[in-house]
């Protein structure tokens, strides 16, 4: 399996016994990143930096685009972000 996560930090919530062939982490914090052993690549984004109508003003994050991935997961991320929908598109 191939896994996004979107606000990737020091811990990802994924169960201990799945393995992942790539696990790219996308956050905010290098430190908290760096301490995720999970992650095999790490990709500091600010989630909150969008421009209304075209998401979140990355170009790292949309050449990700191009990968295929069996799950984009983001977990107790949310609450921060102050446009989700702009994120998500």
């Amino acid at each position: 399996m191939n896994v996004l996560e979107l606000g990737a930090a020091e811990e990802s919530y994924l169960p201990e016994t799945l393995q992942l062939n790539e696990h790219i982490g996308v956050g905010l914090t290098p430190k908290l990143m760096e301490r995720n052993s999970k992650l095999t690549q790490r990709l500091v984004v600010d989630l909150n930096k969008v421009q209304p109508g075209e998401g979140v003003d990355s170009d790292e994050l949309y050449a990700l685009g191009a990968n295929r991935f069996d799950a984009i997961i983001m977990a107790n991320t949310i609450d921060f972000l102050t446009d989700s929908r702009e994120v998500y598109r």
